[in-house]
């Protein structure tokens, strides 16, 4: 198994509050975006100062301290409201993705042709 990347874990969980914003951007309350805005930007900067400290220094255990806030109060505003599947179509559909037909078998006519011998 790869080692983790601490600093591509903290980028992830930037992409990850991004996609919660996204999915809750259309109906959620003021207080909630802008808590999602402001842990956001605080994961964004930790990112960077990450990236740009030495490790060991004084800027790289702030970074990591604000980055492990940020995480935190990103479970606590998320928790069971967000699934999985409502994050990923989100962001699918800011990229643009189209959603599949329902019930669509990209596999159905070769099962038939099997069957029929």
């Amino acid at each position: 198994m790869p080692e983790l990347n601490p600093i591509e874990t903290l980028r992830d969980l930037l992409g990850i509050a991004r996609a919660v914003y996204v999915e809750w951007a259309p109906s959620a309350g003021p207080i909630e975006l802008d808590e999602l805005r402001s842990l956001g930007a605080d994961l964004r900067d930790a990112h960077q100062c990450v990236l740009r400290a030495l490790p060991g220094s004084a800027a790289y255990t702030a970074a990591w301290a604000k980055a492990d806030r940020a995480t935190h109060r990103l479970g606590v505003l998320v928790g069971e409201h967000t699934s999985t599947k409502a994050l990923v179509r989100a962001v699918g559909s800011r990229l643009g993705v189209k959603p599949t037909i329902p019930g669509f078998d990209p596999n159905a006519k070769i099962r038939e042709r099997v069957k029929r011998g």
